[in-house]
């Protein structure tokens, strides 16, 4: 049984975005009323930040979809736009006095529900109006375009993601059980919109919650641990490793080894996490030759640019995104690491 989910308010405030070229430094406040305070910036073309079977789809829209509920007690369930709405008044809370956009949000996997008008009704003759939807998987991301920091020429500005999956639910059970939400802060490069994400402070995937207070003290708190100048800084230390085309094709190959190769081996070569699937390896040579940004058309590249090319991979599920953005940015600092003799924990996929 589904229930229907009405919006919050939401207080939109039209600004033009400064190009600066240093970091700006962040701020803390307290909300002082329950409007979602965002900036709507001038409007530009940008490529999505994840494709993956997704569709935008616009805040007001998602709240007239249905609300799965727990079968065994008819309690709804969070809702997306709930989710949407605490992440974003904990955002307009803790970057105080900062431009922050409005929510853009993909979402996949849409199931539909008959109601009682379309009951006993054969498929072709049904009318629109006899059935309702909901999506399983949602991904928003908020965009604070005035913390920001410049990479080799490339706009970086902060932002926040959230990810919802209904599969993450037992909708069988009852309200009792948490509810798995995960939620990330890190960088968005403008030029590609590749989202920039570390898993050491910067995400947490495993957020737990019953209701909407708990979320949004989880999300202060990830937000309180995020080193965003670290971040930037080991970033921007990325452009002084240069990764000749030798290096990147044995990398390339055990990429592709990596993913065959047993538990048990894996275990006995002490192999840290590689998750990014072979199609993401894949289009990293594509963009290599053909990618007018960070391409290296047969010539050595930068630790960065090998970074934006495995990060250029927008295919990824909704569900799968947060954890592989992750794991390709240890992959591009482990391989820079390795390549420096500074950490020889990735030092496997470029012997």
């Amino acid at each position: 049984m589904q229930t229907m989910q009405s919006p919050v308010p939401v207080l939109t405030i039209k600004t033009n975005i400064t190009m600066a070229n240093d970091i700006i430094t962040n701020h803390s406040g307290t909300a002082g009323n329950n409007a979602m305070v965002v900036m709507e910036p001038e409007q530009e073309v940008r490529s999505p930040f994840i494709l993956g079977n997704t569709q935008e789809i616009g805040f007001t829209e998602l709240g007239q979809m249905l609300t799965p509920v727990f079968s065994r007690d008819n309690v709804e369930t969070i809702s997306h736009n709930e989710a949407i709405s605490t992440v974003a008044d904990a955002v307009s809370t803790f970057f105080d006095g900062e431009e922050i956009n409005s929510p853009v949000i993909r979402v996949s996997h849409e199931l539909k529900l008959r109601n009682r008008f379309g009951a006993g009704k054969l498929v072709e003759n049904l009318r629109p109006e006899d059935s309702d939807s909901y999506y399983q998987r949602m991904m928003a991301m908020i965009e604070i375009p005035s913390i920001s920091g410049m990479i080799n020429g490339s706009r970086c500005n902060l932002q926040i993601c959230i990810v919802r999956n209904y599969a993450d639910c037992n909708l069988l059970g009852n309200s009792s059980q948490k509810q798995v939400i995960k939620a990330s802060i890190g960088f968005l490069n403008t030029v590609c919109t590749n989202m920039l994400c570390r898993s050491t402070d910067g995400c947490n995937l495993n957020i737990k919650v019953t209701n909407t207070a708990d979320l949004y003290k989880y999300c202060i708190e990830l937000f309180q641990s995020y080193n965003y100048k670290q971040h930037l800084e080991e970033m921007q230390n990325l452009k002084e490793t240069v990764v000749n085309v030798s290096t990147l094709a044995q990398f390339l190959g055990r990429a592709r080894m990596a993913a065959a190769l047993p538990t048990n081996m894996k275990n006995e070569l002490g192999l840290p996490e590689f998750i990014l699937p072979e199609a993401q390896v894949n289009s990293m040579v594509r963009d290599y030759y053909t990618d007018e940004n960070f391409g290296g058309f047969g010539k050595e590249i930068t630790a960065w640019q090998f970074y934006m090319l495995l990060t250029n991979y927008k295919n990824n599920y909704i569900d799968v995104s947060l954890e592989r953005s992750c794991n390709a940015y240890q992959c591009a600092k482990g391989i820079a690491s390795a390549i420096n003799h500074d950490d020889d924990t990735w030092n496997w996929f470029i012997q």
